[in-house]
């Protein structure tokens, strides 16, 4: 089964990238399955090449039809409305650039194998793969969206270990077993042909192949008892608070094009009816990502942000909200923040962030209200990459919505809500966080934020401009890792959908239909424990990150040394 022709070779690596991209949401628990063999074709692809050349060319292949399969939806391509024709620039720059980075292991991988051996290669994998996760879940080109523990979310009861682990222990499981099930069926490659025969003679080949199996089913089985065990071991509700989440269902980009009166009035009617509909009094009304399209805070927006207040006395219900958030500074006048944006008046500038913010009455029953900025702006989307060094980028890239160019957030801000719960006899506290669409899918981010104390996780966003495509689904189901990783529930609101609640053993309890205009209400318990990896954090993937840059350091020195010693 040697790989050797240009078709066999190409079969292997499409048929890799496709196991791959099936892996990913929404094709079910069979689709999470294949991920535990998606490399196996690729490794065998990646045999015989000469020349790290080789390994680009072949790598490149099955990543692009990974890229494909999964993110095709970039594009906005299945959008509600117009196409922007920004959004379709950069999705299929994704789709050809993308790869590019997810080829750095699989280069590092061949290059191991050519220099010290393929077993030596091998037993390197897991790190170097492991390390390219977590890098690329840093930087301005940050784009954790394919990294393999994103594969498993629908197989609950088997990624319940990841409280202990965090999700790449998740990773290192999966590329364990893709191993495995490489040296079971490559034997003879991998250890030589004489080995392989003088080993079968012995009997010594049968009995690896055993062992390797044996392991394989060891490693599967074990994730499952424990999560058997851990999910029928449910958790006493204490404290708890009912949340209301909204999914109005409005056009992205009618959004934006809406008076902002107009979006902000359409939120109150559907809150109105959600409150109205719910058999139970709530505590906290959950409104998507830029619920409400303008920065009410500032002075001159006195009167919108009076309405808010006047809402929520009217209902008895504060609301945590999605919206852009800014500061004015004048020259002479203000101190000028370094991040503060240039206007053409030489005297004025701005910061403005894509923030979330808690409004309510305190409890001397004062106006009040808290606020959260965005930190992880998805690229291009949000930020544009080195606009600050380039000032030209942000001439260039350009979204029509104008949401291109916010301000970076700078701290881990936890909504504290005075609510008087089903528990509690006096006022309560209840403390949260507010992810902000993209930063759901960063595990240690949100990990820090339950760190500091948050009890629920809250994830607004704004899916609608991918229409019902894989995207929003795939949003969907990352929070499930975020649930079991830190065992706290999730409480979405999406604008067009999905919004759901989320228990702490990722099991979705409630859930809307994807371009509905509807609403959830539940009681959400409010957890204080935490677990060893909301303590230790990415124990495993920092390690291997700092493990993977020695490796190619020690690469560079060993490759600069042959080029001294030809030359000489």
């Amino acid at each position: 089964m040697q790989p050797t022709s240009k078709s066999k070779r190409r079969f292997f690596l499409i048929f890799s990238g496709v196991l791959l991209g099936v892996s990913y949401p929404p094709f079910g628990i069979l689709g999470g399955f294949c991920a535990f063999f998606a490399l196996v074709p690729l490794l065998i692809a990646l045999e015989d090449t000469a020349r790290l050349r080789n390994a680009f060319t072949r790598g490149y292949l099955a990543m692009f039809v990974l890229t494909l399969v999964a993110t095709y939806w970039v594009g906005g391509w299945k959008g509600e409305g117009k196409v922007d024709t920004f959004l379709i620039i950069a999705g299929v720059a994704l789709d050809f650039i993308h790869p590019l980075f997810l080829l750095i292991p699989i280069l590092l991988y061949d290059a191991m194998r050519r220099r010290f051996g393929r077993l030596s290669a091998l037993v390197a994998l897991p790190v170097i793969w492991i390390g390219f996760e977590y890098w690329h879940s840093t930087g301005d080109f940050a784009f954790p969206w394919l990294s393999l523990y994103n594969t498993q979310t629908y197989n609950t009861v088997f990624i319940q270990f990841i409280e202990f682990t965090g999700s790449y222990g998740l990773s290192l499981l999966i590329l364990v077993v893709n191993i495995l099930l490489y040296i079971f069926l490559r034997f003879d490659v991998i250890f030589g042909k004489k080995t392989s025969e003088v080993a079968n003679a012995m009997g010594l080949k049968k009995a690896a192949r055993i062992k390797l199996i044996s392991a394989v089913v060891i490693l599967l089985i074990i994730p499952y008892i424990y999560g058997s065990i851990r999910i029928s071991d449910s958790q006493k509700v204490g404290r708890s608070i009912t949340i209301t989440t909204i999914q109005p269902n409005i056009n992205p980009w009618d959004k934006w094009s809406l008076g902002t009166s107009e979006v902000t009035d359409s939120m109150f009617r559907a809150s109105r009816r959600a409150l109205k509909d719910s058999a139970n009094k709530s505590d906290l009304l959950l409104w998507p990502e830029t619920a409400i399209t303008y920065p009410i805070t500032l002075p001159w927006k006195k009167h919108d942000l009076d309405e808010v207040y006047h809402f929520i006395s009217s209902t008895g219900t504060p609301i945590l909200t999605g919206i852009p958030d800014r500061e004015e500074y004048y020259k002479g006048k203000d101190q000028i923040p370094e991040d503060a944006k240039k206007t053409k008046d030489p005297n004025f500038f701005y910061r403005e962030w894509n923030s979330a913010m808690m409004f309510y009455f305190d409890l001397s029953g004062k106006p009040a209200y808290q606020r959260y900025h965005k930190e992880k702006l998805v690229p291009f989307g949000e930020h544009i990459p080195f606009v600050d060094d380039l000032p030209i980028l942000g001439d260039f890239f350009s979204w029509s919505v104008g949401i291109g160019s916010w301000n970076f957030g700078t701290s881990y801000d936890i909504f504290r809500l005075p609510f008087k719960g089903q528990k509690v006899t006096k006022p309560d506290t209840a403390k949260m966080c507010a992810m902000i669409c993209y930063e759901s899918i960063y595990p240690d981010y949100v990990r820090e934020f339950v760190k500091r104390g948050a009890e629920v996780i809250t994830v607004i966003t704004n899916d609608g401009w991918y229409g019902k495509s894989s995207g929003p689904f795939q949003h969907n189901r990352y929070a499930v890792l975020r649930a079991i990783e830190n065992r706290r529930w999730v409480v979405r609101s999406v604008n067009t959908g999905v919004s759901c609640f989320i228990d702490e053993y990722g099991r979705m309890k409630e859930q809307t239909e994807f371009g509905t205009s509807t609403s959830l209400t539940g009681s959400i318990p409010l957890l204080t424990e935490q677990t060893m990896y909301t303590k230790l954090g990415d124990f495993i993937a920092i390690p291997c990150e700092w493990a993977s840059g020695g490796l190619v350091v020690v690469y560079i020195i060993l490759w600069i040394g042959r080029k001294v010693k030809r030359k000489n």
